[in-house]
């Protein structure tokens, strides 16, 4: 806004240049200025278009300072339409460059991550693995439960070891193990 104020200050020195012709040159016909010779009226006529010219620089910058403001209002506020269709068109034509071409784009380059990128990835993959206990497919089956024999005899199938659980939700011992195996021979004899 620097060149509205010196602007502005040149227009009011003009006038004051005008205003000085007018008060003092009233009795004088003409004037040698420069290398020709002048009337009052043309000296003032000639401040007079520099103020005229002045005001029309003043409005005409007002005026783009308000389309400047518009525009940038309005790239702003479509902003995130434009990026949309941007990326649409982008990704309808990504095999077709010179389609892109026409609008204006090109194809999107994939991104290639550095080492270093990946590195730290998998480092923190695998401390959050670890942090979480979990395990994939091949891992979970290495995980196998172990058969015990009760001291009445074998079990055919296999029993949960003491520290796992059962469906129920519960740990089993080795005396509720037996005493479920024996309560059922004890419930065959007595019938």
């Amino acid at each position: 806004m620097a060149t509205i104020n010196n602007r502005t200050n040149l227009l009011a020195a003009d006038q004051k240049m005008i205003d000085g012709v007018q008060k003092s040159f009233t009795q004088v016909t003409s004037l040698p200025v420069g290398s020709q010779t002048s009337t009052p009226a043309d000296i003032v006529k000639v401040f007079q278009d520099r103020i005229t010219t002045g005001n029309a620089a003043v409005a005409a910058e007002a005026a783009r300072t308000a389309a400047v403001k518009a525009d940038r209002d309005k790239r702003a506020q479509t902003a995130s339409f434009v990026a949309s269709f941007k990326r649409i068109v982008q990704g309808m034509y990504s095999q077709s460059p010179d389609t892109l071409a026409t609008f204006g784009l090109t194809a999107p380059k994939a991104i290639k991550k550095t080492v270093a990128t990946k590195a730290t990835a998998l480092a923190k993959s695998k401390a959050t693995r670890v942090a979480r206990n979990t395990m994939g497919k091949v891992q979970k089956k290495t995980v196998k439960g172990t058969v015990s024999s009760a001291s009445t005899g074998s079990s055919t199938g296999a029993t949960p070891t003491a520290g796992t659980a059962t469906s129920a939700g519960t740990t089993p011992t080795a005396s509720t193990t037996a005493s479920a195996s024996t309560g059922s021979t004890a419930g065959k004899t007595a019938t």
